[in-house]
């Protein structure tokens, strides 16, 4: 009987021991952040050309000629405070390149005059871009000359930046 009474109680000492065993946690701390995202993408093709053949006789300003064929997508998750600039690789010598950015999410500055604007003058073409997203958003480029400005050619990179 003592041996049986023996096992038993080592038998309930096990059973303790197990239970305290399995009942152990841990914690640990885990810290969350999300910084500020700006993501802007324009698709279209590589290499936009306007030319301008075209004019009214007795008038100085030739036929301008336009390009609505790129779109732009954004996210953002900043403030309203977020806004898009354009502006050129150089300024133009001749001519004037206007540029319209569409939106939904902030307010567009409409026709917007970028033939001076380079990265130290870049200008507003939306401002206060509200949190989110939004894409298929039109980009139309308006190049107008002078007859008086005679001929010429010249190549420029459009850079929209998105900043806060």
């Amino acid at each position: 009987m003592k041996k049986s009474i023996l096992v038993l109680g080592v038998a309930i000492m096990s059973l303790a021991l197990m239970q305290d065993a399995s009942a152990q946690t841990a914690a640990q701390a885990v810290s969350l952040s999300v910084s500020k995202v700006y993501r802007l993408a324009i698709t279209g093709v590589p290499t936009i050309s306007l030319a301008i053949n075209a004019g009214v006789a007795g008038t100085n300003a030739l036929t301008s000629v336009s390009d609505a064929s790129s779109t732009y997508a954004i996210t953002q998750n900043n403030s309203t405070a977020t806004k898009i600039t354009a502006n050129l690789d150089a300024t133009m010598p001749k001519g004037k390149l206007n540029i319209l950015v569409a939106s939904t999410k902030g307010t567009s500055a409409g026709t917007v005059d970028i033939s001076a604007a380079t990265s130290a003058s870049a200008v507003n073409v939306v401002t206060a871009i509200g949190l989110g997203a939004e894409s298929g958003k039109s980009i139309t480029y308006t190049f107008s000359a002078n007859a008086s400005e005679g001929t010429f050619s010249a190549s420029k990179t459009v850079t929209l930046t998105v900043i806060d």
